[in-house]
């Protein structure tokens, strides 16, 4: 080999061997944890996730108290028409509220052959504050069978009337007079405010629900006797 191709070797090929050495040290030393004369540190498990929350069962008791027996059902009226008041509507009647309509269920009792009387039936139960849906008051009630005495294949007849109190004078406030809303609304002359959709229904072991849903409107005042 000449001198200059010696020479030529050790320019071109000694410093590419030198590079390569010099890059294979740097890997192994990012590949070597430091000796930081310290043991690593652990790695740290997640904690767990908190369960899940059984859903599934409060859907099935909400489905169970949905289909429970009894009579269910809801009382609307015009939002224009108000709510109920016994002061002229200068305030609404926050005492009664819903509880402003009395739901009731009646069963004959008597002989045979005869008319008998009404025998009141079922707990009833009713909201105290009105909710508000697509320009209606809702009032929601259920009939359940709590006293034991909501009998099956009997026929119930179910009504609504508006005046809770002993006073006919205030149950007439609240049938005839202002409520309070814009405008103190009130029944035209003439006219008071009834709910209506009451009937009969008869529970059975195969259908041991019903729903009986009223709506409260202006109508007529009965003509007084002659």
């Amino acid at each position: 080999m000449s001198k200059l191709t010696h020479k030529l070797f050790h320019l071109t090929i000694a410093p590419a061997i030198f590079l390569f050495a010099g890059a294979a040290f740097n890997i192994r030393a990012q590949e070597s944890p430091p000796k930081t004369g310290r043991a690593p540190r652990p790695t740290t498990t997640p904690a767990p996730l908190p369960p899940l929350r059984n859903t599934r069962a409060k859907i099935r008791q909400g489905g169970k108290n949905q289909f429970a027996p009894g009579i269910f059902g809801r009382i609307s009226w015009k939002k224009e028409y108000g709510l109920p008041s016994i002061d002229g509507g200068r305030t609404p009647d926050k005492a009664t509220n819903c509880t402003a309509i009395r739901v009731q269920t009646t069963v004959q009792e008597g002989v045979s052959g005869t008319f008998g009387k009404a025998v009141n039936v079922g707990y009833i139960a009713l909201q105290n504050e009105p909710t508000e849906e697509n320009g209606y008051y809702i009032c929601s009630y259920s009939i359940t069978d709590q006293n034991n005495d909501l009998q099956r294949n009997r026929v119930i007849a179910i009504s609504a009337i508006l005046g809770p109190y002993a006073s006919q004078e205030l149950n007439r406030a609240l049938s005839e007079g202002r409520w309070f809303g814009p405008g103190q609304p009130q029944p035209p002359p003439g006219y008071q405010r009834v709910p209506i959709g009451g009937r009969g229904i008869t529970l059975t072991d195969a259908e041991p629900r019903a729903t009986v849903d009223f709506e409260m409107v202006y109508r007529p005042l009965p003509a007084a006797p002659r």
